[in-house]
């Protein structure tokens, strides 16, 4: 059950403040969500998704929107499964969704970081020489 293509349709990054303005507490949303299924010739079916991340505060402060589709190749039937249920069989949603998830993620980071924003991942915390860490970080908050 491989994916044969994946490419970005649109990509939009916007920043509601200027990276000198001082937020506390932002708050990272991620959202992914497939949004049609199309079956194109036998054995293949286009996915189109969409990606989201906003970053809000007091109020907006960024959001990074991702869209795009790919073609998956090797079983059949999916659009009628997905006109009916809005559902895919479990084993396709884990490979397709994980997908869009890696590769959203990673030109996320990207962005984020042309962006002066905050990752829209946890960064793991690096501890050298033993120095506990300080127990008021709690890290990003994510809803």
């Amino acid at each position: 059950m491989p994916v044969k293509n994946f490419e970005f349709s649109t990509i939009d990054a916007r920043r509601f403040s200027r990276s000198t303005e001082q937020h506390k507490n932002i708050q990272i949303n991620v959202n992914h969500e497939i949004t049609q299924v199309i079956e194109r010739d036998e054995g293949q079916t286009e996915m189109i998704f969409r990606f989201a991340v906003n970053y809000t505060g007091m109020g907006a402060v960024a959001s990074i929107k991702l869209e795009g589709f790919l073609i998956f190749e090797g079983e059949s039937g999916l659009a009628q499964t997905w006109a009916k249920d809005k559902k895919l069989p479990d084993p396709v949603a884990n490979e397709v969704l994980n997908l869009i998830m890696r590769n959203c993620i990673m030109q996320g980071v990207v962005l984020a970081r042309d962006m002066r924003l905050p990752p829209p991942i946890q960064m793991p915390q690096i501890n050298v020489g033993g120095k506990k860490p300080d127990k008021n970080y709690a890290g990003m908050e994510f809803a």
